[in-house]
């Protein structure tokens, strides 16, 4: 019979995103040779993500500090004509690192997926489309989504919940160009390859 401490352990570490059992238990196992001083700071460092650490009211990226917008929406000089949809963090972090883009975030907060349709919900998916309603500065939304299944049914779902919107206003409505290979995620993808992706957007 497993030990309850490592079971619960075990648990927990499987709620983060992509990890299996397997890894789950890898996890508990390297924490239990690690320090004392080790295991109490990185406690520490968990407990204060609830006080040190806030997600954009705007554009839903995580940052740290309790303002009510992250500095890349209180930043006057970005574009505000352009709105990049992503499905995480990571990914607007990799953009920003290669200084290829200078408009406005709006972060999903993940995909859509066949397999589990309960997923919709968890989704700012009505945010985005009040965040467009309620901007008439936006003139084109670009859809960078990984270029995946859940990618693609993701980004047909905002096509279509935006259609009326987009011929109202005459809004333009682009994805990123494939020189994203089928399979690619934004997270791991290297600047040239993002920047031509951007430039082949369509």
């Amino acid at each position: 019979m497993s030990d309850p401490i490592i079971s619960k352990l075990t648990e927990l570490f499987q709620r983060f995103p992509g990890i299996g059992p397997r890894q789950a238990r890898r996890f508990v196992y390297a924490l239990a040779d690690q320090n004392p001083k080790y295991l109490k700071e990185l406690a520490s460092s968990i407990l204060k993500i609830n006080e040190e650490i806030s997600r954009c009211r705007r554009c839903f990226r995580i940052f740290s500090g309790k303002a009510k917008y992250c500095a890349v929406c209180e930043n006057p000089s970005r574009d505000e004509s352009k709105l990049l949809v992503l499905e995480k963090d990571a990914d607007l972090e990799n953009i920003e690192k290669n200084g290829i883009y200078d408009g406005g975030y709006f972060i999903l907060g993940g995909l859509l997926s066949p397999l589990k349709p309960e997923k919709k919900d968890k989704l700012n998916l009505k945010e985005l489309k009040s965040r467009i309603n309620e901007t008439n500065s936006i003139k084109e939304i670009v859809l960078a989504l990984s270029a995946t299944t859940e990618g693609d049914m993701t980004r047909h779902f905002i096509e279509e919940m935006l259609s009326e919107t987009i011929k109202n206003r005459g809004l333009k409505i682009t994805n990123l160009g494939r020189g994203l290979s089928t399979g690619t995620e934004l997270e791991y993808s290297d600047r040239d390859t993002l920047r031509h992706a951007f430039e082949n957007r369509k």
